[in-house]
């Protein structure tokens, strides 16, 4: 269920005029999502979902209790707010409490789309009619999934923040695999824009890639130069956010932990063709312009000339350090080059293609090592093309060391990594020296 600005505000009004604690914050989010499914060249399943909840916080002194409900009669909602004060009288002191905040000031989000929310089945379903019928034109069998939907996200606080965004989104994904089993390759795709979505090339791909990747052939594992198709580098440069909190690297547990105290902000850690930065109001990304808690998003530079620029930093910490709130972003971009994934491929004599990663893991975290598996299309290039098909490895790899063993990048283009579906996310192909694969993999 959607709300627009006015009746996100009015209902969340009403939640805090029942509050008497010291002060209360409470989000309200709403969504409306349709979905088609398609299995052995065929349709399956439609589906439709919506929902409305509002979320509760009440603070109690540096107590905390919340609630969430999806009842939305003045007596639930009272109630909701009575538990949530039960709840923080009887909760524990937070040392680390922060008071919600107050009134902020937000930049123009661009996440919304009318086309995408204007979506009807017969879009919906047409979206997926090329690739069943080329499904079975080529012989093969494919599978996968079709998403849309629009969702808003209101907060307020006691203090007098108030916080509203709508958006629209849209994902497309498929697997196809050849009859003898021996051959898979897939795809995704997400934007805010039904219109940025061309299902029919990413059906052509995945299709022409499954066929290429059957009956492969064994290689050693050793380090390898690879090139990162823009699903496997999202993966890699969104695993490498995930260790850039700057508490973790102050308190010496971090790669990011500068030795004697402190952390590497300011040193060139990366390939200094590295800039990677975030920016909800970029048009290749578009996301939403606030925290959970209301904490404006602006644009963060993250590496420049593969320099560190930042860490993020929570309020908590920006407090006790004495520096400024830096909040974990809502989606991430690397600059890219001129080339296409064909003419990365046609410069290199001899390197591994990767379609995809699966099932990434930590290792060291000190190391940023990571452990995964590539899957769905791993192809062996000699003198400039596609040589052969191998096999599937798992990798040993931090994705520290493929920014400072970057060899070459392409033009970079919206990406889905296994990893990070929900944060937004557009970098280029990567072409990177020294990939360590450790063992063989029997998956495909």
């Amino acid at each position: 269920m959607i709300l627009n600005e006015n009746e996100a505000k009015n209902l969340l009004t009403k939640a805090l005029s029942y509050s008497k604690a010291d002060s209360i914050s409470a989000t309200l989010t709403g969504s409306n999502t349709f979905n088609l499914r398609f299995a052995l060249n065929s349709l399956t399943t439609n589906g439709f979902a919506d929902g409305l909840t509002i979320s509760i916080t009440s603070d109690i002194g540096k107590k905390s209790g919340n609630v969430e409900v999806n009842k939305f009669d003045d007596k639930s909602i009272r109630e909701a707010v009575e538990k949530s004060e039960e709840i923080a009288k009887l909760s524990p002191d937070n040392l680390e409490f922060m008071p919600p905040l107050g009134a902020q000031v937000y930049p123009n989000a661009i996440n919304y789309s009318p086309d995408t929310e204007g979506m009807n089945h017969k879009k919906r379903a047409g979206n997926l009619l090329y690739i069943i019928q080329q499904s079975v034109n080529k012989g093969v069998i494919s599978a996968g999934y079709f998403e849309d939907g629009v969702s808003f996200t209101a907060v307020m606080t006691s203090n007098g923040l108030f916080a509203y965004n709508k958006n629209t989104g849209c994902n497309f994904s498929s697997t196809v695999r050849t009859k003898d089993g021996t051959g898979s390759s897939r795809v995704e795709k997400s934007y805010v824009n039904i219109k940025n979505l061309n299902s029919k090339r990413l059906a052509d791909i995945v299709i022409r890639k499954s066929i290429l990747s059957a009956k492969p052939a064994e290689l050693k594992p050793g380090k390898y130069t690879v090139i990162l198709e823009p699903s496997a580098a999202a993966d890699m440069i969104a695993l490498a956010l995930n260790f850039m909190g700057a508490r973790a690297a102050d308190e010496g547990r971090s790669f990011f932990t500068k030795k004697g105290g402190g952390n590497k902000i300011g040193e060139k850690l990366v390939n200094d063709k590295v800039m990677i930065y975030s920016d909800p109001a970029d048009r290749n990304a578009p996301s939403i312009t606030f925290t959970s808690e209301g904490y404006p998003r602006t644009k963060t530079v993250w590496f420049e000339n593969g320099v560190l620029n930042n860490l993020h930093r929570p309020r908590f910490w920006a407090k006790e350090k004495g520096q400024p709130v830096v909040p974990y972003p809502s989606n991430l971009i690397m600059q890219g080059g001129t080339k296409s994934l064909k003419q990365l491929v046609s410069e290199t004599q001899s390197a591994i293609l990767v379609t995809r990663f699966w099932y990434i893991r930590t290792v060291e975290r000190k190391t940023m090592l990571l452990t995964g598996l590539t899957r769905d299309g791993l192809f062996e290039i000699k003198d400039g093309k596609l040589f052969r098909s191998i096999k599937n490895f798992r990798f040993n790899e931090s994705p520290i060391s493929v920014l400072s063993n970057l060899v070459d990048f392409g033009i970079a283009e919206k990406a889905v990594g296994s990893e990070n579906e929900s944060l937004q996310i557009f970098v280029p192909p990567l072409k990177v020296a020294d990939f360590n694969f450790s063992s063989l993999s029997d998956a495909i």
